[in-house]
């Protein structure tokens, strides 16, 4: 297959959790035999043409929160549009929505990764807010597919727009033991201690988990 990715940094992954994933899931798709073209926003750390198996098209993008994403996605979508068939196009990030008539113009099968409760996170003003809540159900209508990374996004667009997504979770590759002079240093021993990395947002659930935890018998104090 001939696989388009698209609405991230793009790889190497620097940023974040979704270039992570692009990196993470295009050269998985590469060693199994698949054609991998990423869209990587161009002036960045490299301007390589492959990385790890996949093909990079490096364009510019508009500088600026509320636009660099979506303009660097219109160039990308139109580049596909006119330049290349591909089998199957994967968008990250919901708020990219208004450019899937473009891509289904081209006969390309979309799936969206749709990321979080944007429009909830008070980063966001109220016309950004109400953007994302506007390209959350957009992007129901026009994707082939939609993918969600955890429970409570599944359970949001069936509640909310009685739509189904696939749920992919993310792994983590690397196993490290811990340092015993840096557990020391926190009171905590090795294999005696849970650990959560997250941002503190809604639907990561970071409340619900720590009070569960309380909670629990692993709890050097639990509550009744």
């Amino acid at each position: 297959m001939r696989i388009a990715m698209l609405g991230t940094r793009g790889v190497p992954a620097h940023y974040g959790g979704f270039e992570t994933a692009v990196e993470e899931i295009g050269r998985r798709l590469v060693t199994r035999g698949h054609e991998v073209t990423v869209y990587c926003r161009g002036g960045g750390r490299s301007a390589a043409r492959t990385h790890l198996g996949m093909t990079l098209v490096q364009l510019p993008s508009v500088k600026g929160r509320a636009v660099e994403t979506l303009s660097h996605t219109a160039l990308s979508s139109l580049h596909l549009l006119t330049h290349r068939h591909f089998d199957v196009a994967l968008v990250f990030n919901a708020a990219n929505a208004p450019f899937l008539p473009m891509l289904r113009a081209s006969h390309t099968p979309v799936a969206v990764h749709v990321d979080g409760l944007e429009w909830q996170r008070a980063k966001w003003g109220l016309v950004g807010r109400r953007y994302y809540r506007w390209a959350e159900s957009y992007a129901v209508r026009w994707s082939d597919a939609l993918i969600a990374d955890a429970l409570g996004i599944v359970d949001y667009y069936e509640r909310e727009f009685g739509a189904a997504t696939e749920l992919l979770s993310y792994g983590a590759p690397i196993q490290a033991e811990p340092r015993a002079d840096r557990l020391a240093e926190l009171g905590v021993r090795a294999h005696g201690f849970h650990l959560v990395v997250a941002r503190f947002e809604k639907e990561n659930h970071v409340e619900e988990i720590v009070d569960g935890y309380r909670c629990s018998r692993a709890s050097p104090s639990p509550r009744r």
